[in-house]
C-alpha cells in the first residue's frame, strides 16, 4: 500500500514540475511581438518533413476572416505548425500548437523561417509563442480560451481587446460562416 503511495506521490511531483515549464506569455506581448494578429478557421492541413528530414510540420491552410494587426494580400494563409504525422511516423511536441480542420479563433503570428521540402503560394507564418498562439473559438458558447485564459465573450473581451492593443478596427477579409 505505500509504495502504491509514493508512486502516485512521485507522478504528482512529476506533473507539477513539467506543466511548470511552460511560462504564460500574456496577450498584449503576443500582440506586440507578432507581424499578423487575424482571426481565421482552419481549412485543411496536411503534414511533411523539413528539408533536413529532422522535423516534421503541418501546414495549416487559414481562411481569414478579420486582420487586427499587420496587412494581407490574400484571405488565405499558411499556418506552420511543428509537429504531425507522415506515413507511419508521428513528432508530437509538447509546447507546440495542434490545430484541428474547422478549428476558428484569433492567431498571433510571425513569418516563417523554417526550411521546408514543400513550396507554397501562400503566406507561410508560424504562431508567435506556439501553443500559446491561438486563442480557440468555442462557436456554440460564443466564448474562447488559450492556453491559461478563458474568455466568456469573444465580441466583448477579444476584439475590443485587440483594437486597443492595436490602436486600429480590424479589417474584413473574409465574411465569417459562424
Amino acid at each position: 500500500m505505500n509504495k502504491i503511495l509514493l508512486f502516485f506521490i512521485a507522478l504528482s511531483l512529476i506533473s507539477a514540475e513539467l506543466s511548470a515549464q511552460l511560462q504564460a506569455v500574456p496577450l498584449e506581448q503576443r500582440v506586440e511581438n507578432s507581424t499578423l494578429v487575424f482571426e481565421g478557421r482552419v481549412l485543411r492541413k496536411s503534414s511533411f518533413w523539413d528539408t533536413d528530414r529532422r522535423h516534421i510540420y503541418t501546414s495549416n491552410l487559414v481562411s481569414v476572416y478579420k486582420v487586427f494587426k499587420g496587412e494581407l494580400s490574400n484571405a488565405i494563409v499558411e499556418v506552420i505548425t511543428i509537429g504531425g504525422i507522415v506515413g507511419n511516423e508521428m513528432e508530437k511536441v509538447s509546447y507546440g500548437l495542434d490545430l484541428q480542420e474547422g478549428s476558428v479563433g484569433v492567431f498571433t503570428c510571425i513569418p516563417n523561417n523554417t526550411k521546408l521540402a514543400t513550396s507554397s503560394k501562400n503566406l507561410r507564418l508560424r504562431p508567435y509563442a506556439e501553443i500559446q498562439g491561438f486563442i480557440r473559438y468555442d462557436l456554440a458558447t460564443g466564448t474562447a480560451r488559450d492556453v491559461f485564459k478563458v474568455y466568456k465573450n469573444v465580441s466583448g473581451e477579444i476584439y475590443p481587446v485587440l483594437q486597443k492593443l492595436t490602436h486600429s478596427n480590424y479589417k474584413v477579409m473574409n465574411k465569417a460562416d459562424f
